[in-house]
Formats: C-alpha cells, structure tokens, sequence
C-alpha cells in the first residue's frame, strides 16, 4: 500500500522534475528515522533507562520539526526533566520544553495533555514556600512547646516545694 502510494506522488511529481521528488523522499527518510528514534526512546524509558532516552530525545527535538514525533519528543523528555524533589531551577528546564510544545503545536494531543501538567508546575514554587513557611511555622512551634514544657516542670518542682514547706510550716505550728 505505502509503494503504491509512493509510486503514485513520483507519478504526480515527475514532470515538474526530480528535485521535489528528493525531498519528498528526503523528508520521508527523515521522519522515519525520526520516529525509529522516539520508538527507541519510548522503549528505553520502559527499561528505566531515562538518561539514553532523553539524549534521543533531545536529538528528535534538535532535528527538523516532524509533527507527530518532535511534540511526542518534547513531551516525554519534559516529563523525563521533571526532578524528583523539586527545586525551582530544575523545574524550569521541563516548563520550558512545555512551553516550547504548546507553542509550536497548539493542536497536539501532547500539547492538550502538557497544559494541565504546566499548570500544575506552575504552582510548585507558591507550594514549596508555603511548605518552607510551615516549617519554619513547626519549628516556631516546637521551640514553644520545649519551652512550655521546661516552665511546667519548674512549676512542678516549685509546687512540690511549696508542698514541702507547707507541710513544715503545719508542723511547727502544731504544739
């Protein structure tokens, strides 16, 4: 079916000259290659072998744009980009290729799936700050309650005393 699909475009094109034959066939090898690449990567980050996968990844992205493979690209690798811990510096590489794809391909089903995660990224710094203000909130806390707790033991002992002498005081009171 594709030869017959081939034969008929060489068909088509042969009298304007074989110039615009080579670059259809040009362009067909390329985007083959392209996507014998993202097929390789796609197995690879199954085999957890995240590091090989981006270097393809990244070469699909630096080629010339084939829709259908470099948005693909672009997603994964921008998942792959998406640190473990997140630090806003890391979290800016996987927003930026997130950006990059919805950008150059508004209409891509992977532009349509990176738009709810780059939302989502978008509120990881307000979320680390508030995290950072929790702490620093739970801290503040403890601090108070070793605090507290240190009064309440001193008062304890106080109290105690107080008993002590209370009790010695009854005593020589009494006749």
């Amino acid at each position: 079916m594709k030869f017959r699909l081939l034969a008929a475009v060489l068909i088509l094109i042969l009298p304007t000259g074989c110039a615009p034959v080579r670059k259809v066939v040009t362009d067909i090898r390329q985007r083959s290659a392209q996507e014998e690449k993202l097929s390789l990567a796609v197995e690879l980050i199954a085999r957890g072998r995240t590091d090989n996968a981006a270097v393809l990844l990244d070469a699909i992205i630096i080629e010339k744009p084939v829709r259908g493979v470099t948005d693909e690209a672009l997603f994964r690798l921008a998942l792959l980009r998406l640190p473990s811990e997140p630090r806003t510096g890391d979290i800016a590489k996987a927003t930026m290729l997130l950006d990059q794809l919805q950008r150059d391909y508004p209409d891509s089903p992977w532009a349509h799936q990176a738009l709810p995660l780059s939302d989502f990224i978008a509120e990881i710094p307000a979320r680390i700050e508030a995290a950072g203000e929790l702490r620093r909130q739970i801290k503040s806390l403890r601090d108070l309650n070793l605090s507290l707790t240190r009064e309440n033991k001193e008062l304890r002992l106080n109290l105690e005393k107080l008993k002590t002498l209370d009790l010695e005081l009854e005593r020589k009171l009494k006749p």
